[in-house]
């Protein structure tokens, strides 16, 4: 028997079995340039060297078949424990492999699988898979299982000069190595990092932002962005030619005052922001947003979603229309936004809604949805100006409020919902207008922006879990009050008592 064992591990290891320890890491496929920093970047996870000698990148898509050229990893290049090797153009910081100077990957929906020397396959990933959402008509079915929907939107790098901002931005692991077999769960846009950790510093306890400490016009910190990163501006000031501010139109001053934030690219189209820090498992903001609720002019909209827990792509495709299949490609919960008329993918509206994108995939309501919506608020009756906008995801609780008084959970429109979140992701913003007019575009601005993790038994959501928050569950005890609610299972008893006992006195 002990040698039987021992002969099985042996044709493991000859069979390449234990190299699921390496995995695509990090990767940039597509720029504003002329395609010459695209790069992949492996990385051991384990806790062993491997021999990679031999070992072949191969990509693909549905329109010509396996297309691109398959790159080798010369022999004697061994992978140590923690450590990357990046094979990509020599543009890219800290490559290992040069094996082109640009079009090294598709810009259009492509897979591309890592194999070792036997052809066995490590790892694999799939983009833009919004353009083909079937797999099995276009990727090697060996193939499929390192997938579950592939990466669903469109992702740019920016090369420095093609954008006043230099931004850079790749689709990397949340955590280096950590692999679900699902590349809408394990892979974000972040700043990128080839040949270095990707590990984003973690979200804790709560961060307000001050926009009146900067200038207008001076970058936000903590947050990164695609085309354009977010900038400070002074609402009540606008410049529709963008020299004295990046502010298209001037608004009323936010509830708070002084300046705020703005999250756009005044060149037109969609654009995304990014918090540079991530959120595991638990993630919160409230913030005064700006909301235009006039009705645009016949065929013309604007969207936005401010999520967490996830990630949005560069472009911010709009989501939840109907299109077959739709190519938004943001991940996670968030609170979206949509006023259009009359558009060939749109109903006439300007309403609000609370959207679970969970992984990724096709969000036509009409079609093959996979998108949760918890709820929706029609907000064309309202008057346009600032409304306080709250997330949480307390777990497998989540909460969102929209209007009344900040720092309050109990005061405003509240939409709840029960749903296992993914575990990390990002704060982000999506925006994208489809106007001829700026004057009429009314982008993301933002005051008084607060990150937080969510407390248990905090039911009053102020940070605090105390006096009052027990007795808001004694006082509801029995019935189905959705705050004194905590584990959301409907009903107000001795599990929500115990939780907020448990946590008596945390962040107080």
């Amino acid at each position: 028997m002990k040698r039987l064992l021992c002969g099985t591990i042996a044709l493991l290891w000859a069979t390449g079995l234990v190299s699921a320890q390496v995995v695509i890491n990090e990767f940039a496929y597509d720029d504003t340039g002329t395609d010459d920093v695209e790069f992949v970047e492996l990385y051991n996870a384990g806790s062993t060297a491997v021999d990679i000698s031999g070992w072949t990148l191969q990509s693909g898509d549905q329109l010509t078949g396996d297309n691109n050229a398959d790159y080798t990893i010369p022999s004697g290049t061994v992978l140590q424990p923690g450590d990357y090797y990046v094979i990509g153009s020599g543009n890219v910081p800290n490559v290992d492999l040069v094996v082109g100077a640009n079009n090294l990957f598709e810009n259009d929906n492509e897979w591309t699988v890592l194999r070792d020397a036997n052809g066995n396959v490590v790892d694999a990933i799939a983009y833009e898979t919004n353009k083909a959402p079937d797999l099995t008509t276009w990727v090697p079915a060996d193939v499929i299982p390192q997938l579950g929907r592939g990466i669903w939107g469109n992702y740019i790098t920016l090369q420095a000069g093609t954008s006043t901002d230099n931004t850079l931005l790749s689709l990397g692991r949340w955590r280096d190595g950590y692999d679900t077999n699902n590349n809408g769960n394990d892979f974000g846009h972040m700043p990128w990092t080839p040949g270095a950790p990707n590990n984003p510093n973690v979200f804790s306890g709560s961060i307000v932002m001050n926009f009146d400490d900067l200038n207008v016009y001076d970058f936000v910190p903590n947050l990164s962005g695609s085309f354009r990163a977010p900038r400070a501006i002074d609402p009540t000031q606008g410049d529709p030619a963008y020299i004295t501010t990046p502010n298209p139109n001037s608004i009323p001053p936010s509830p708070q005052g002084g300046n705020a934030m703005i999250a756009w690219d005044w060149a037109g189209g969609g654009n995304m922001a990014t918090s540079t820090a991530i959120f595991e498992g638990r993630a919160g903001y409230e913030m005064y947003v700006y909301i235009d609720t006039t009705a645009p002019v016949p065929g013309q909209l604007e969207s936005w979603m401010i999520g967490v827990l996830g990630t949005c792509e560069s472009y911010y495709n709009i989501p939840y229309r109907f299109v077959n299949p739709n190519a938004g490609g943001a991940t996670g919960i968030g609170w979206y936004f949509r006023r259009a008329n009359t558009t060939t993918a749109d109903p006439t509206e300007v309403k609000l809604r609370l959207l679970n994108a969970g992984t990724g995939g096709d969000s036509n309501p009409s079609g093959n949805n996979t998108w949760q919506n918890y709820g929706e608020i029609d907000l064309s009756a309202l008057s346009s100006g600032w409304y306080r906008l709250r997330l949480e995801v307390r777990g497998n609780r989540i909460l969102g409020v929209f209007g009344g008084t900040y720092g309050s959970l109990s005061d405003g429109t509240l939409i709840t919902a029960t749903a296992t979140p993914n575990p990390y992701g990002s704060f982000y913003i999506g925006y994208r207008e489809a106007f001829t007019d700026d004057s009429a575009t009314n982008p993301v601005r933002i005051d008084a922006l607060r990150l937080f993790v969510p407390i248990d038994g905090d039911v009053d959501g102020n940070g605090c879990v105390d006096d009052a928050d027990l007795l808001s569950v004694l006082f509801a005890f029995g019935g189905t009050d959705p705050l004194a609610d905590v584990n959301g299972d409907g009903t107000v008893d001795d599990a929500d008592l115990l939780t907020v006992l448990f946590a008596f006195g945390t962040g107080c």
